[in-house]
């Protein structure tokens, strides 16, 4: 596999910067654990102190002493693995509060891009590391190199105590290693299929009313718990498969034990070693093997932690992060141009759009018409940056609008979709498109489209929390709602698609009004439209068909040409 020269030099992450700004606290957890793993070896100390000056000695102050000095060394013991805990925790904190707006920008922007299930999974990632630095998984971490110094000093008490202590790591080791053999591919399985139950989840219950009353909720629950079984089913599988090798590696260690204390034993019986040795080589062998062994029972949690990382990784580096873009100045607004715009499908052939071309200048108005599948709402999505031209280019001030978002110069595109989708908040929020809206502006854009009156009629006013989705609005009131966000800060250019379908009479007029008032103000307004009463306030109209303008003009040329209904013929 050859490697590509950009990967190289590719600079490195926020993740990877800020764990790197860890390294000092980390060493310090290191030099913690150095502590505590050396207060471990008191228990031995003590055991053949006792039998090599109390019990030859007979000294009773001897035992005091020695008992006091041991106990200190426990407690300091405890105290040095409390405080590696407490710096762990605090490790987590740290970078979960400076990495969280970053993942959090970057999930919006590869949901956006890519995949907004892998997106909300990579944002879960970012607790599920702070999460392993929480538990006690990640201070065993430093345990596992004390693990050959305590075999070490097995062989020091006696090379076939080191041996049998040695064969026992090892062993363990391996089973550790098959344990992520045997549960790799299921835990991947089971991740997938409880996103997607998730997923499924939170769309049924955005969609809950109309669900029920088509009757679909029970398909809907099926189609979500059928993902959840699946999930479920695999992590039994990874389950069964883990208790089976943890079950093997208790029977091994227990039997190492029983074969340390008879080696030990027959030490004592035929080189005249201390007994003391029995309970030392017992002691030894236990602290050598507890990493080891809880290695097994903690690989979950390794495996999640690290392929949290990866996939955290893999978004941030595939997300241009905004620090590392240039800030481009956006001109005045001297126009739209679409030069030969084309739209395929991902992972398809299908093209939506084809060498689509069109001039707007400050001020025009257009409506793009045609039957539906025609790409319509996909060209007016281009225009308003959501998504990038596969082919060509759309420039609004000689900038590609789909990096406006990026160099700072989104507030010049107005949006309003089909799908009205409004985050809950207060009027004023949602109007200034939730960055501390200015009041004067979110005022202004009211007035624009007419809801000024109807707002202050609220309760609270411009205060007044629409609730989530504005399920506390009426869909006319909505849509009128999403113009004002459309028309916040007069940006240059404005999107509007089928902007009149939930409007009555009076609602349609305000929109034509307000549409009049962004003309006369430079704004350039696009009108993705079915509805044939809205062209007289255009002064352009494109008709498009099979994904391409199959023509452009002005509105009344347009219009007499191509839409004017035939004139009835003389019987």
């Amino acid at each position: 596999m050859t490697t590509n020269p950009a990967q190289l030099h590719r600079p490195p992450t926020h993740l990877a910067v800020a764990l790197r700004a860890c390294f000092g606290a980390f060493g310090l957890v290191f030099l913690y654990s150095c502590g505590y793993n050396l207060f471990l070896l008191a228990p031995s100390i003590y055991l053949l102190q006792i039998y090599d000056r109390v019990l030859s000695s007979r000294s009773a102050d001897t035992l005091v002493m020695l008992t006091l000095i041991i106990a200190v060394a426990v407690v300091v013991g405890s105290m040095l693995d409390i405080v590696r805990r407490a710096a762990l925790f605090r490790i987590g904190s740290w970078l979960d509060h400076r990495l969280r707006p970053v993942v959090l920008t970057a999930s919006f922007e590869y949901g956006a891009s890519t995949d907004a299930v892998a997106a909300a999974d990579c944002y879960r990632d970012l607790a599920a590391l702070r999460q392993f630095l929480d538990s006690p998984a990640s201070s065993l971490l430093f345990d596992v190199p004390w693990a050959p110094v305590f075999l070490l000093l097995l062989f020091l008490v006696h090379p076939v105590l080191g041996a049998i202590g040695l064969f026992c790591a090892v062993a363990l080791l391996l089973l550790a290693i098959l344990t992520e053999l045997a549960t790799r591919r299921p835990l991947a399985q089971a991740n997938l299929a409880l996103s997607r139950s998730y997923f499924r989840f939170a769309t049924a219950l955005k969609y809950l009313q109309v669900i029920r009353a088509m009757g679909m909720q029970d398909g809907a629950a099926q189609l979500v718990y059928r993902d959840a079984e699946s999930a479920r089913r695999a992590q039994d599988n990874a389950m069964r498969r883990t208790e089976i090798i943890v079950g093997i590696s208790k029977s091994i260690r227990t039997l190492t034990q029983i074969v340390m204390m008879g080696a030990a034993t027959w030490l004592v019986l035929e080189d005249g070693s201390s007994p003391g040795i029995i309970f030392v080589a017992s002691l030894l062998l236990g602290r050598g093997l507890a990493p080891v062994e809880g290695a097994i029972g903690a690989w979950r949690s390794f495996a999640f932690a690290r392929n949290a990382y990866n996939r955290l990784n893999r978004m941030l580096i595939a997300v241009a992060s905004q620090d590392e873009v240039r800030m481009i100045p956006i001109p005045e607004a001297t126009g739209l141009i679409l030069e030969n715009v084309g739209y395929t499908l991902p992972f398809t052939d299908r093209p939506i759009l084809r060498g689509v071309n069109l001039r707007l200048a400050p001020g025009d108005c257009i409506a793009l018409i045609g039957p539906s599948g025609s790409g319509k709402s996909t060209l007016g999505r281009i225009m308003a940056g959501v998504q990038p031209a596969t082919s060509g280019c759309a420039l609004l001030g000689g900038v590609d609008i789909s990096a406006l978002r990026l160099c700072g110069g989104v507030r010049h595109v107005g949006y309003l979709p089909q799908d009205i989708e409004l985050f809950g908040g207060a009027v004023k929020d949602v109007i200034g498109r939730l960055d501390g809206a200015d009041p004067g502006k979110a005022i202004e854009a009211a007035k624009l489209v007419g809801l000024h009156d109807t707002i202050m009629r609220l309760p609270q006013g411009y205060e007044t929390d629409i609730g989530e989705g504005g399920g506390l609005l009426l869909r006319a009131q909505r849509q009128q709602l999403g113009l004002a966000r459309a028309a916040y800060g007069n940006p240059c250019l404005v999107v509007l698609d089928d902007p009149n379908s939930s409007l009555d009479y009076d609602g349609e007029r305000r929109l034509f009004n307000a549409i009049g008032q962004m003309r006369s103000r430079g704004m350039m307004v696009v009108i993705i439209t079915h509805r044939m009463g809205i062209l007289p306030v255009t002064n352009k109209i494109a008709i498009m068909r099979n994904g391409t303008v199959d023509a452009v003009g002005e509105s009344e040329q347009i219009f007499e040409t191509y839409l004017q209904p035939p004139a009835p013929t003389g019987t």
